[in-house]
């Protein structure tokens, strides 16, 4: 009876779950009847859900018939279909054209993602927010193909990055033109608050024409947020960071220094200067390792940022604001004045003022502060890793004397500084006529103004020190620094205007399956800088750190002062025609003129083509080839100008010749003259540039994959550089530089992304990878090398001569076999190929090294490649998205100098070659061929690395759980910056690769932990 009682409560349970699950079946197409493999089938609701399979088919169990279906697929609308007694239901997606209709910020426009037809890159201001740095250009790190992001600095206050567009292209300046908001050439890019950016976007090909004489470098448009039509979204954010060293140099410790120490001295004929006890000492710890590095700096810094804006707008008026706050400390101990500090505001407003005319009203202010010690970087960081670890940073817990009386926690706690305090506006007021009675046309005009003012402080003064004088334990101070008549407090007030005027004409209309589009435009700038400087000396006290207090000696007074003048006219515009959206073709132009060249060669005429063909919209291809909705094949060409040159170079230059330094005496007196200096150059023009790209962009299932490649070739021609040829030292001139030089720059880019969901977890991975290539094709190198394979044609920009190290002397047979540098080798020393095979080694037997850095400095390595990679995904409201960033074929000189009082590398002193005390040592004996005039490939390192440029874990709440707090969104998040980075120089407890002064003599590079909290109303 029991078993017939389970047996029966066991059939009704299961009647009861057959009665309550229904199936429902179906399938899921698109437009064209094709199946959707893949496609998410949700019971809204709930977690219950499939997918389909490669037929397009689905089964589904719900609970009753009130169940709506959620259907979904990347590249298609989502629908909803509610299934009341349907047990098939056959669902048709439509395609969500957003992507391909995305609008792309162009040159003086918008253009839809689709009819883009150059090559041109766009990250969305979202991307630029997720990396938590205080600078907005070194959120681009590997995420534009084509654009190089190099952070030369790390100090707070100096930390944006260096950028380039398809590498170097040119031995001038290679710097893009960045404009903000229209505005070309309006500075502070990467001190704008990135939750302000809406896009940037990057013109790399002749889309960049529209800019002129200013485009050859390509060309970077930031765009702030506008106003949106709804109600107000009020938005706050906080972020705190602590940010610390991305790793810590390994310098010898005291008993490696000291060993050293001896063997120098061995090697030098001199008596050892460490006894063997102080050694072991050293060894068992008993007379301790001082680390300098960490004496100096702290395990981290403080990093933080505010936020808070509004957002909103009706159908005439719409409006953005934002004021916002940011503020990263310095590292060193001791010190809580350095760092950096800026509040920003921001409001951007778009009304109807009348019927068909539209106003925008943009403004912007910044206040920046800059703190920093008041030595340079080389006295500052080269105190702190070249100091000797046997000699005590502190004492007492004050600070020693140090490397050369230079501790630099002595001078971090002195009253000595370097300040910079820069207000900047920016504003401009747009009209925009929307004529009524020609369909399409629109006149405007737009005034900007954009003011600065900064003043900087360099209050420079002596330090204290303390030192044991008597080894009795009796500390006493010392004084440290400048003297009195060299103690100084120099100020620096610098004031600059820029004034542009636009007036524009503007036409759009279609035809049928034809799009016109006209646009012209005149636009003017006048740009003036006034510059005034006074400086005192013989401060008798630091308190007080005013002018007034520094002597009254008028040989301890100095002053000076200048003004700049730049003005530019240009005319410009673009055509443009496509059919059907089917084929496109665009021309762009710019008549440039510039006061920084002479009369009568001012203007110039720089046009440039474009043409598309979007292969997918064909009836051949879109009938036949289902899996690929976007194919476009893009070229274009375009002639474009670089005129960041020295302006005035027309002119002929005279100097001031001070009398009591060249010696000019008239009347028994020193006097001032005045002498010429640079013969005029009146045929001086811009760099030109011919630019010529192919591109492809590829979409495919559904755009959720979509890929694109471009390649390019680049010629600039016109370059300034100086002719070799001389005058007698007697005329007291010197030659101008003439536009003589040509390179070109050629390579290639490929960018890729897929995106993907699954029911409620949405995925992404995106990808790109560029290759650019200088080739020096002239300069005038005639007469200046002896060989003909040292000359700089035929290598990359910035190449260097280097002898060509084939090891070094170990043995005396090492010494019989291969040719010195010196004529008198010693055990111990490099030795180099013979090149040019004439059994003697000389400065002729250097070789073309493509080391990749920029002539005019500044910038550090250029990689010939970089590539980077995205990946993230969200599901629920929990996010994950990290950033890498790499670069491939980089190479830089690493060298280092060691002696007795000057610390090393631990690398450096352990491989040092000795015969006796290391025979096994893998690099020649200290200090051996690590001269400039001996530059050799010993010293060149790969600097190549991968990157964890950035990663942020984030939870957004649920709606339904902060809905009764007036809240629209609550997230909280956890990220880093560079907090993880792979390459060939961490193994050996070298500096970070991406390192300005790799040999550790600036501001250690840094990563950062954030933390964060953003909300809406």
């Amino acid at each position: 009876m029991k078993k017939f009682l389970r047996v029966f409560t066991i059939f009704l349970f299961f009647s009861a779950f057959a009665q309550a699950q229904l199936s429902v079946k179906g399938s899921v197409k698109d437009s064209n009847g094709q199946p959707l493999p893949g496609a998410s089938v949700l019971v809204k609701g709930t977690t219950n859900g499939t997918q389909t399979d490669f037929d397009g088919n689905f089964t589904i169990e719900i609970e009753n018939d009130a169940d709506i279906l959620v259907f979904s697929y990347i590249g298609f609308k989502t629908q909803e279909v509610a299934v009341g007694n349907q047990r098939t239901i056959n669902v048709t997606l439509e395609e969500d054209t957003a992507l391909l209709d995305e609008v792309v910020v162009v040159g003086y426009g918008t253009q839809q993602r689709r009819k883009v037809t150059g090559a041109i890159e766009t990250v969305q201001g979202d991307a630029v927010v997720e990396t938590p740095v205080l600078t907005a250009d070194n959120a681009l790190a590997g995420r534009v193909a084509g654009l190089t992001v190099n952070q030369v600095n790390a100090e707070p206050g100096r930390d944006n990055a260096r950028l380039l567009i398809r590498g170097v292209g040119t031995t001038g300046n290679n710097d893009p033109l960045i404009v903000i908001d229209g505005v070309a050439n309006r500075g502070g890019f990467s001190r704008i608050d990135p939750n302000d950016i809406e896009s940037i976007s990057v013109l790399k090909d002749a889309s960049a024409a529209i800019y002129g004489a200013q485009a050859a470098n390509g060309v970077i448009l930031v765009t702030t947020k506008r106003g949106k039509e709804g109600k107000p979204v009020i938005s706050y954010s906080y972020n705190r960071a602590f940010v610390s060293p991305t790793r810590e140099i390994e310098l010898a410790d005291a008993e490696l220094y000291a060993r050293s120490v001896n063997t120098l001295a061995s090697q030098q004929g001199q008596p050892e200067v460490y006894s063997a006890e102080q050694i072991q000492a050293f060894a068992n710890g008993s007379n301790p390792t001082t680390d300098w590095v960490n004496e100096v700096y702290k395990s981290y810094s403080d990093q933080q940022r505010h936020n808070l804006s509004v957002r909103g707008g009706a159908e005439k008026t719409k409006y953005f604001a934002s004021l916002g706050m940011a503020q990263q400390d310095g590292l060193f101990k001791g010190n809580e004045d350095t760092g950096f500090k800026q509040y920003n505001v921001r409001a951007n407003l778009d009304t109807e003022v009348a019927k068909n005319l539209n106003l925008r009203l943009d403004l912007a202010g910044r206040n920046e502060r800059r703190d920093f010690l008041q030595y340079q970087d080389a006295t500052i960081y080269g105190n702190t890793v070249r100091a000797a670890p046997d000699i005590p940073a502190t004492i007492q817990g004050l600070p020693a004397r140090g490397r050369e009386a230079q501790n630099p926690l002595a001078i971090a706690q002195g009253p000595g500084y370097l300040r910079n305090n820069a207000y900047i506006f920016n504003s401009l007021l747009n009209l925009d006529y929307h004529v009524p009675f020609v369909e399409g046309l629109t006149i405007g005009g737009w005034m900007a103004a954009d003011y600065s003012t900064s003043q900087e402080k360099h209050f420079f003064q002596p330090f204290t020190f303390y030192e044991d004088a008597n080894n009795d334990g009796t500390v006493e101070s010392v004084q440290g620094g400048p003297s009195f008549n060299n103690n100084f407090l120099r100020v620096t007030d610098n004031d600059g205007l820029s004034m542009t005027y636009n007036a524009n004409i503007d036409y759009n209309r279609t035809f049928g399956d034809h799009t016109v589009g006209a646009f012209l435009a005149y636009e003017q700038n006048k740009t003036t800088t006034d510059i005034t400087q006074a400086q005192r000396n013989g401060f008798e006290t630091s308190q007080i750190d005013e002018l007034f207090a520094g002597s009254g000696d008028a040989s301890l007074q100095s002053n000076t002062g200048y003004a700049t003048e730049l003005t530019r006219q240009n005319y410009f515009g673009r055509v443009s025609y496509d059919y059907a959206s089917k084929y496109l073709v665009k021309f762009v132009f710019r008549y440039d003129g510039s006061s920084i060249f002479p009369e009568g060669n001012r203007f110039g005429f720089f046009p440039g083509v474009e043409a598309a063909w979007r292969v997918s919209q064909e009836g051949f291809f879109a009938d036949n080839i289902k899996f690929i909705n976007e194919l476009k094949l893009r070229g274009s060409y375009g002639e474009l100008g670089n005129d960041r040159v020295d302006p005035f170079q027309y002119l002929n230059l005279f100097q001031v010749f001070s009398g009591n330094r060249e010696g000019y005496v008239f009347g028994g007196q020193d006097v001032n003259i005045i002498g010429p200096s640079v013969i005029a150059n009146p045929n001086i023009t811009w760099e030109t540039l011919e630019t010529t790209n192919v591109g492809l962009d590829l979409g495919m299932f559904n755009n959720s994959l979509t890929f694109s490649a471009d390649v390019f070739k680049q010629l600039r021609a016109d370059i300034l550089g100086p002719r070799n040829v001389s005058v007698p030292n007697y005329t007291g001139l010197d030659l101008p530089d003439e536009n003589i030089r040509e390179v070109e720059n050629k390579g290639f880019e490929l960018q890729a992304r897929y995106n993907k969901s699954f029911n409620d977890f949405n995925f992404y991975v995106g990808a790109n990878y560029n290759y650019a290539k200088s080739n020096v094709l002239f300069i005038d190198e005639e007469g200046i090398y002896p060989e003909e394979y040292q000359k700089a044609e035929g290598h990359v920009v910035g190449s260097t001569l280097a002898y060509d190290y084939l090891g070094f002397y170990r043995t005396e047979a090492d010494l019989e076999t291969y040719p010195s540098l010196s004529g008198n080798p010693r055990i111990g020393d490099p030795y180099y190929r013979d090149v040019n095979n004439d059994g003697v080694i000389n400065s002729d037997d250097r070789i073309r090294i493509d080391s990749n850095t920029i002539p005019n400095g500044g910038f550090g390595v250029v990689p010939q490649v970089q590539y980077g990679f995205q990946i993230g995904g969200d599901y629920k409201g929990l996010e994950l998205n990290a950033a890498f960033a790499g670069q491939a074929k980089a190479k830089q000189y690493l060298r280092y100098s060691f002696s007795n009082g000057n610390n090393g590398y631990r690398y450096f002193l352990e491989n040092a070659f000795d015969p006796t005390f290391n025979p096994d040592g893998t690099l020649p004996a200290f200090n051996r061929g690590n001269s400039t005039q001996e530059l050799s490939t010993l010293w060149l390192r790969d600097v190549s690395f991968l990157r964890l440029q950035s990663i942020e874990l984030a939870y957004s709440l649920p709606t339904d759980v902060i809905s009764t707090m007036g809240l629209s969104n609550l997230r909280f998040s956890i990220s880093a910056f560079n907090l993880i980075t792979w390459d060939k120089l961490k193994k050996d407890g070298l500096s970070d690769p991406a390192s300005l002064n790799i040999e550790g003599w600036e501001y250690p590079f840094t990563k950062s932990i954030n933390f964060g909290i953003s909300l809406n109303f």
